[in-house]
């Protein structure tokens, strides 16, 4: 009887939801004016502001250009397509890859990259919205 009775459930469901689901997109929202001007004012936020924090690896940090080529030339012929880039920070110069959304996602390629670059290390870093959108 309890088999019986899934069984109908879930064909009540299949053929009700799809129905119900068609009559919602005529419902409209109407927000007070002051909930309308902070979503303008989040959304003026949003786009003014180019960075935001992201986890990265930082494969290198190093005082010569031409060791930092290296890794970078090491790097692209180990990930092909992943997104890497520099910066120097007098009288530094520092490889950074990926992007990550938390800690723990780049974990797992850390310990890879640990193997042939023995001083990476995870950062928190201001990353470009572009960059994101375009990787």
């Amino acid at each position: 009887m309890h088999i019986v009775y899934n069984y109908i459930s879930a064909f009540i469901f299949m053929v009700a939801f799809p129905v119900w689901m068609t009559g919602q997109s005529d419902i409209t929202v109407h927000a007070s004016p002051s909930v309308n001007r902070m979503m303008e004012r989040f959304i003026s936020n949003g786009k003014a502001n180019e960075n935001i924090k992201a986890w990265r690896i930082q494969i290198i940090t190093t005082d010569d250009r031409r060791e930092m080529e290296k890794a970078m030339a090491l790097f692209s012929s180990m990930y092909p397509g992943m997104n890497k880039d520099w910066k120097h920070v007098v009288p530094y110069y520092q490889v950074r890859v990926g992007y990550f959304e938390n800690r723990n996602k780049l974990m797992p390629l850390l310990l890879e990259l640990k193997k042939t670059f023995p001083s990476a290390t995870p950062v928190y870093d201001n990353v470009s919205k572009r960059a994101l959108v375009n990787q």
